[in-house]
């Protein structure tokens, strides 16, 4: 396996803060966060969380709910962006933050074997890193029976190189890096078409820590949930308003009329129905803020504006990407354990945290004010 190769798996499984870490599963609790456009039809986009302090990770399969659509890209196909943080032991630990993209690409059956799949597909993450390019495969697999009458046909699956074994054993991860977090984009899965509450899973397999070996009694189960479809509905009324004044023309007092319009404004967020986990809205009026959810304000004669209504929906925690959060980031509420729903054929494996996926939506209608 290539130097530049080894490293890169890493980037697709884990967690950045220390805050992150379960009391009752403290050697290894990731999370699994799954958000998307928000409508059906639209693409989804995935996070992995593991704290810097958990055990290595050998192996993640993130299972994909039935309802959800899977495209078959042709290979060089882009399908996302992608960010990612790694720890290096040998720079110290320090974080090294990876961009790049989620591509579609040819297979290759001895790289998925080492893994134990035998993919539909292959795609890859992209990335740079210190002046490194490095790819991940990441490998789409057609799912056991068991899994599939379980509602999951579809999983994902990565392999990871241990990051804490001596320097110069074989398979190593290069310069000891353990990935932190990951957050990508995904063009080719889709939202179902039908409106419902979909719960995602995944299971992850530590390694033995210092040993490269993985710990299969050490395998965990966490969930990510998303309801279809997330909606901001937004209600803009005007209402016609008079008054006069008296102002002096050619030394006397004349009456004049003043004609303004009164705008009032309602927003509501709903998922899959019902009111989201969390959610805040702002409103602006030509970029100026006029309030929050609801509201009113008065527009001059023949004066226009254009009302927008931001919700953040579920904003509770972003995947860190080792740069200043931004709105484009990936975020999502977590829920912790007692939201898990354990998986039947998992065989009674602890699940350890479920989080909702969060979104910005927005919502806009133009207003003309009355003239007379």
């Amino acid at each position: 396996m290539r130097r530049t190769y080894r490293f890169a798996l890493l980037a697709v499984a884990a967690l950045a803060t220390l805050a992150f870490a379960s009391s009752a599963f403290a050697s290894f609790a990731p999370k699994l966060v799954v958000s998307s456009t928000g409508a059906a039809g639209g693409a989804v986009r995935l996070g992995v969380v593991v704290s810097n302090a958990d055990d290595p990770t050998a192996k993640v399969q993130i299972y994909i709910p039935a309802g959800y659509q899977v495209a078959t890209p042709a290979a060089g196909t882009k399908l996302g962006t992608v960010t990612a943080t790694a720890s290096a032991a040998d720079l110290g630990g320090a974080i090294l933050p990876l961009t790049g993209e989620l591509d579609a690409i040819p297979p290759n059956a001895a790289a998925a074997a080492q893994c134990g799949v035998a993919p539909a597909q292959t795609w890859d993450l992209h990335l740079t890193a210190a002046g490194q390019t490095l790819d991940i495969p990441l490998y789409v697999v057609a799912s056991s029976a068991p899994e599939v009458a379980a509602g999951f046909p579809t999983k994902l699956v990565v392999c990871l190189p241990p990051p804490d074994v001596p320097v110069g054993t074989p398979g190593r991860a290069t310069f000891g890096a353990k990935l932190l977090t990951a957050q990508f984009d995904a063009s080719a899965i889709t939202n179902p078409a039908a409106s419902g509450d979909f719960r995602w899973t995944s299971l992850w397999t530590p390694y033995n820590p210092g040993k490269g070996t993985p710990n299969a009694a050490g395998t965990v189960e966490t969930q990510a949930l998303s309801h279809i479809p997330t909606q901001l509905t937004q209600t803009v009324a005007k209402k016609r308003l008079v008054s006069y004044r008296t102002v002096r023309r050619n030394g006397k007092k004349v009456r004049v009329k003043v004609i303004r319009t009164q705008v009032k404004f309602s927003s509501k967020v709903t998922a899959n129905g019902v009111a989201p986990s969390s959610a805040s809205i702002s409103t602006t009026a030509n970029g100026k803020r006029v309030g929050g959810a609801s509201g009113s304000f008065i527009l001059a004669r023949s004066k226009s504006a254009t009302v927008t209504a931001t919700a953040l929906v579920n904003h509770g925690a972003s995947v860190p990407t080792g740069q200043t959060a931004t709105a484009a980031d990936l975020f999502y509420t977590d829920l912790g354990a007692a939201a898990c729903t354990k998986t039947t054929i998992f065989g009674g494996l602890p699940c350890v945290d479920a989080t909702v996926g969060g979104q910005t939506l927005k919502a806009t209608a133009r207003v003309v004010g009355y003239t007379r």
